[in-house]
């Protein structure tokens, strides 16, 4: 459970289980549909202000919560597979114990050389003589992960040598309420059932002042 105040507004998170959707927009350039519609506009914050995509001179692949439900991504390690440069490799003793390398930049001690960003807050790890153990957000009622290729030292700090990856929460809403529901079933003949379901829902307590969000999958 996680409950942040920003800005006036009230944040309120809860996460049961981790899950991952990938969809990339693209890195610097996207392409027109076939149905010949207009381009969805693209705005990231990897230079710690809001940006179209096209206008930020970095190599940057952005990933909105729609485009991973599309193409069903529930964790990192499939944002890994369709972003260029991106390689994650699981730990010897569990799935958190792992790695992330972007354009080859990785070691094996001392301080990480990929940050991993909840919003603006670092929680990538050192890597030390025993397992390292990084936190990966759910990526269910995630409004963007930013994928930032090449040192971001300058805005990310030292751990950030190869790259930084950046989950970024929706805010809650401070006008109105809105809801964000998903749920999956399956069945694989002589296998066990597989299954999902997450809601989230938020709006304003004082208009214009407060708002709150909660999720859970």
């Amino acid at each position: 459970m996680v409950i942040t105040v920003r800005r006036g507004v009230l944040l309120v998170s809860a996460v049961l289980s981790a899950c991952v959707c990938p969809l990339t927009f693209g890195q610097e350039t996207s392409s027109a549909s076939d149905t010949g519609q207009a381009l969805e506009e693209i705005v990231v914050t990897a230079q710690r202000r809001a940006e179209r995509l096209q206008d930020v001179p970095i190599s940057v692949s952005a990933y909105s919560q729609q485009s991973l439900d599309n193409q069903g991504v529930r964790d990192i390690e499939a944002i890994a597979r369709l972003t260029p440069g991106v390689v994650f490799t699981h730990g010897q003793f569990s799935s958190e114990s792992s790695n992330i390398a972007i354009r080859g930049i990785d070691s094996n001690a001392g301080a990480a050389t990929t940050g991993i960003y909840i919003d603006d807050t670092p929680v990538q790890s050192r890597h030390l003589s025993f397992g390292t153990f990084n936190a990966y957000p759910a990526l269910f009622d995630i409004e963007r992960v930013e994928v930032l290729r090449g040192p971001q030292g300058t805005l990310f700090g030292a751990g950030s040598e190869g790259g930084t990856i950046r989950f970024l929460l929706p805010e809650p809403g401070l006008t109105q309420y809105s809801s964000y529901v998903r749920s999956e079933l399956a069945d694989t003949h002589g296998g066990a059932p597989s299954y999902e379901f997450g809601g989230a829902f938020g709006g304003p307590i004082v208009a214009d002042t407060l708002g709150f969000r909660v999720s859970a999958s």
